[in-house]
């Protein structure tokens, strides 16, 4: 059949042109997806952009702790610390909770949520302690270790995975414990988990903060203990969750933890 070009009856070279022409646009159109195909594929495309919630690592093995081994738990003192029944206390290793007495001496934010939080899980739990690094006690006497569930679940990456502590590295702790915890930290702050939905939409969590390279602590960037660390173990966080996610915990004498009362 021949069709109209440009307003006037095309020759046998035109309609030749004209064929190739159409075989080729159609040949194209075939070749592409549905529009709604290529529309779900450019919005992949674009989620890929940013990097998924951080997955945990995998877990690594621990030797069990010859001075206590199995052990009953009594008490909870807050989400970081517990007491056996033996009347041993006992510091999660790798993570630090809101304090139960801040400076003021009053409870900060979310500190009776994490503690609750461990009571539930350990109180009248019997466990097994693993050693997480190369001390197991600290300077004030209490073991420090990996405390386990009968069921093998630890608890300080119950904590971190409930939103509750967040990770308190140490140069005590093995690198890959430490690794570990990190990304488990991670994954709770990208998905807002526990304390992190309120805490990181605070103004406060959008200011600058200054961590020190050496202790891994950082600090608000207007304090006077950032401004004493050496330059050259200064780094800049421009936001609080920068700080975190980068494996930094908050100094205790200078933490921009807010008391419970501020929520």
């Amino acid at each position: 059949m021949d069709l109209p070009f440009f307003g006037h009856r095309p020759g046998r070279a035109h309609r030749l042109i004209l064929a190739c022409l159409l075989a080729a646009l159609l040949g194209g159109a075939l070749c592409l997806p549905p529009l709604s195909a290529r529309a779900e594929a450019a919005e992949t495309d674009s989620a890929t952009v940013t990097p998924p919630p951080a997955a945990s690592l995998s877990r690594p093995d621990l030797e069990p702790l010859r001075t206590v081994g199995t052990a009953t738990v009594a008490s909870c003192l807050d989400g970081d610390t517990l007491t056996l029944t033996s009347r041993r206390t006992v510091r999660l290793a790798g993570i630090d909770t809101p304090e139960m007495k801040g400076r003021t001496g009053k409870p900060q934010y979310y500190a009776r949520e994490s503690r609750n939080l461990l009571r539930e899980a350990a109180r009248g739990q019997t466990v097994r302690l693993f050693q997480a690094g190369e001390k197991t006690q600290d300077r004030y006497g209490r073991i420090v270790a990996d405390v386990q569930l009968h069921d093998g679940r630890s608890l300080s990456a119950f904590m971190l995975e409930q939103g509750a502590a967040y990770f308190y590295p140490h140069t005590d702790l093995t690198p890959a414990y430490q690794d570990w915890l990190r990304s488990l930290q991670a994954r709770a702050i990208h998905e807002r988990r526990g304390m992190w939905a309120w805490l990181l939409a605070q103004p406060f969590a959008l200011q600058s903060y200054t961590g020190n390279k050496r202790s891994l602590r950082f600090f608000p960037a207007d304090s006077r203990e950032a401004q004493s660390i050496k330059p050259r173990n200064r780094i800049h966080f421009g936001t609080l969750m920068d700080a975190f996610l980068a494996g930094y915990a908050p100094a205790r004498n200078a933490s921009p933890w807010p008391e419970a009362d501020a929520q």
